[in-house]
């Protein structure tokens, strides 16, 4: 069963890794994220043999307003992480840091349209799918590395770089596996790429304040500490949440 599982997930990745790189050799914006759409949807329902029944089997649900907290902290931490290692890359190579296309005021609603159903198509495939067949079969731990792993390498073509997707599947995929709330990742996501959308121009701006290898690690060694804080919060408040439901039956 590990082997067959194991070899799905490999051939759903080349799916969508294929779309992806189709993708990256166009010129046009929309026909570029439609493809790339295309692709992860194609992927994910490879995943469950093109049969929504088929989704991995969950547990219940868990929410409590008590989540949001440490999944602010988390948020915090995932830009700082995502923005300033590869500043920090980028530096020690002597590249040129750019920043990203902006939209017109026009293309603004299409933009933030383009990253909630992004938001909502990778926790679906990445951690819906991937990391609750992973938990299913494999248990918590190797969940979150092996779909962090899959996640990173799928964002071989985007600017965040494959360290800081992994580092980002890392929390989203604990968000999940333990609250079971597919729908506390999709926000969590959404939140985390809105942030990116409107903070990261800022910081470009002012880059110079901070523009210094102390700086810059000191803010990446912040960054580790704020989603290490989330997830040992996240961890207490979902373990005593449990500690309830078996005092009560």
């Amino acid at each position: 069963m590990s082997k067959r599982l194991y070899l799905n997930l490999f051939l759903s990745l080349l799916i969508l890794l294929f779309g992806y790189n189709f993708a990256s050799g166009l010129i046009d914006f929309w026909t570029i994220r439609i493809i790339n759409i295309l692709a992860i949807v194609l992927a994910g329902f490879f995943l469950i043999k093109f049969n929504p029944n088929l989704l991995p089997k969950k547990e219940n649900s868990t929410f409590r307003i008590k989540y949001l907290f440490p999944i602010v902290i988390g948020i915090i931490g995932l830009f700082l992480a995502t923005y300033f290692i590869p500043l920090l890359i980028y530096n020690l190579m002597e590249w040129e840091w750019t920043d990203r296309i902006r939209p017109t005021q026009s293309e603004l609603p299409r933009y933030l349209t383009l990253l909630t159903v992004w938001a909502f198509l990778e926790e679906i495939y990445f951690r819906r799918i991937i990391s609750q067949k992973l938990f299913n079969e494999k248990g918590l731990s190797k969940a979150i590395w092996i779909s962090s792993l899959i996640f990173s390498i799928a964002h071989i073509f985007s600017d965040n770089g494959l360290f800081g997707a992994f580092i980002g599947g890392i929390a989203l995929g604990y968000i999940y596996l333990k609250t079971k709330n597919i729908w506390l990742s999709i926000l969590t996501h959404l939140a985390f790429n809105l942030t990116s959308f409107f903070v990261s121009p800022k910081l470009t701006k002012n880059l110079a304040e901070f523009n210094s290898y102390q700086k810059i690690s000191l803010i990446i060694i912040l960054s580790f500490g704020l989603i290490l804080t989330m997830i040992l919060i996240i961890k207490k408040q979902t373990n005593n949440k449990q500690a309830e439901l078996k005092t009560s039956r």
